[in-house]
């Protein structure tokens, strides 16, 4: 909380400062968890508002239901903006590990479209993987991959079609 008091003139403001931080940062926490579901990015985020709360501590007012809604909204908006500036996506290393399990058998039970993915060559089983499980668009596959836009086009394609073809054979009907 020092570096917080530090950017605060007057005893009264920090008088102010230091019950809006004691009786909002769990609430402030837990708002921003809820939605990031990470605890240091969570953790940053309270940190941030809080920044923004000691800039202008003159304009807000003591603890009242105003200012709690004040600083719920400040929380919201910040995560927002933190998932904006990452993209559509979470940031995360992209590394053959993190698709190892698609190189293994297919557990007893799993359905026959599984079955025919892990059947696809690695890198149509990866561009695969990452469209329609991730959510990824071929733009971010082919960055994610070092491939070209088309190249990444292309294997999508044959991956599709390909993987029809597996799953009638494997006597699935569409």
């Amino acid at each position: 909380m020092l570096i917080y008091l530090q950017t605060i003139e007057t005893d009264e403001e920090k008088s102010k400062f230091e019950e809006i931080y004691r009786t909002y940062r769990g609430l402030m926490y837990h708002v921003a968890f809820e939605r990031m579901h990470h605890e240091q990015d969570a953790e940053d985020a309270v940190h941030h508002v809080f920044m923004k709360i000691a800039e202008n501590i003159k304009i807000i007012e003591p603890v009242s239901p105003r200012t709690k809604q004040l600083v719920v909204t400040m929380v919201n908006n910040h995560v927002t903006d933190v998932f904006r500036s990452r993209g559509r996506h979470p940031t995360t290393a992209f590394d053959d590990e993190s698709l190892s399990h698609l190189s293994t058998n297919t557990p007893e039970g799993e359905d026959l479209l599984a079955e025919c993915i892990l059947k696809l060559p690695e890198q149509q089983r990866m561009v695969i993987w990452l469209k329609y499980v991730y959510g990824y668009n071929l733009h971010e596959i082919a960055k994610l991959l070092g491939i070209s836009l088309s190249w990444a086009q292309k294997i999508d394609q044959r991956a599709k079609k390909k993987l029809e073809a597996l799953y009638r054979e494997g006597g699935g009907t569409f």
